[in-house]
């Protein structure tokens, strides 16, 4: 079971392809006090078995004080995860950061914007190099369809400071948030597909960068295809994915700490507690619903993808291509199986 925290939109970038929606009339900007949150959450986790957390923002790095109030009252506690996660912009990382983060063991997804965040402000490199467990993500839009500046960059940083470096990758959801020129189209898709593929050759021939971007991805698509039908909940809302600000309110999507997104919360297990908060469940549950989602034979492993999305036709067809490709993948490198013979229109 995992845990995302919202710890608050602030950020030091304005980045147009961000996937939040800070600026949404109803977005929840309000800040809640800490202590009340650890109080309830910690004996929430223990009794729930949560195995995962992960801290959001806006910039998570703004929010330091709170992460280490709420990690630390964890660790006193006795309480340990199997993975701990934050996602930072980079520029903010110092070593005080740094030195915690290793004490904890949290994985840091250390997202390159590059030329594209806006403003513009370097990654402290100096400092992610310092970090045991880390990756440096690459955001796949229609604006920045390949990935090849980013293993660029990873080379040149693995030269200078003599340590490997991990990429990985996301796609962009095409939130309200998100600037309509990074949303993929039916063109521009079926070009960053053509990549996909030489990625997926580059890694059959040993390019160490290529094994490393697919891994983590093969590992949800076979977890997510082993996942019983009748289990199948929506990509960003279920059992196993609980989404909550610091008031213990739980949202359909961390992407989306709206009140018109609010499910419930946390620490009242009844479900949603008035019209509103169902009918957001219900968006939530609207794709995975529907007549093309049943019939989809790999709809364990996506979930309906983003509800958010305002192109769902395109997301839909990106997981039908990753999944060809996955299979593809699979069958080289473990042979034959049920899961690689799946066939998606």
């Amino acid at each position: 079971m995992k845990l995302n925290i919202f710890l608050g939109y602030a950020c030091n970038f304005a980045c147009a392809y961000c996937l939040q929606e800070r600026d949404a009339p109803d977005a929840v900007r309000r800040g809640h006090p800490v202590e009340p949150f650890i109080e309830r959450v910690v004996p929430f986790v223990r009794a729930h078995g949560i195995r995962r957390v992960d801290y959001w923002g806006g910039e998570p790095l703004l929010y330091w004080d709170r992460i280490a109030a709420i990690h630390s009252a964890f660790v006193e506690a006795g309480i340990s995860f199997d993975f701990v996660r934050i996602t930072t912009n980079g520029s903010l990382l110092e070593p005080k950061h740094v030195d915690r983060l290793n004490e904890w063991g949290m994985h840091v997804v250390v997202s390159d914007h590059g030329a594209s965040g806006q403003p513009h402000r370097d990654i402290a490199w100096d400092m992610v190099r310092r970090l045991r467990r880390s990756s440096v993500s690459f955001l796949f839009t229609a604006e920045t369809p390949h990935i090849w500046p980013l293993f660029e960059k990873l080379e040149r940083l693995e030269r200078e400071y003599r340590r490997p470096f991990w990429p990985y990758a996301h796609w962009v959801r095409a939130t309200q948030g998100c600037d309509p020129r990074y949303r993929f189209t039916p063109e521009t898709l079926e070009r960053h597909v053509e990549h996909l593929w030489e990625l997926a050759r580059l890694r059959h021939a040993g390019h160490r960068h290529a094994c490393l971007f697919f891994d983590g991805h093969l590992e949800e698509w076979r977890a997510g295809l082993a996942r019983a039908d009748k289990d199948v909940e929506p990509l960003c809302h279920g059992r196993d994915h609980l989404s909550v600000d610091l008031a213990g309110n739980r949202y359909a999507c961390h992407h989306g700490v709206k009140t018109g997104y609010r499910t419930g919360n946390l620490f009242d297990e009844s479900g949603p507690r008035d019209e509103a908060e169902r009918t957001a469940l219900d968006r939530a549950w609207r794709w995975v619903r529907s007549e093309d989602c049943r019939a989809c034979p790999i709809r364990s492993w996506c979930r309906g993808n983003c509800h958010l999305s305002r192109t769902h036709e395109i997301d839909c067809r990106l997981s039908r291509e990753k999944h060809r490709l996955f299979a593809w993948i699979d069958a080289q490198e473990n042979g034959p199986s049920d899961r690689n013979h799946i066939e998606v229109p």
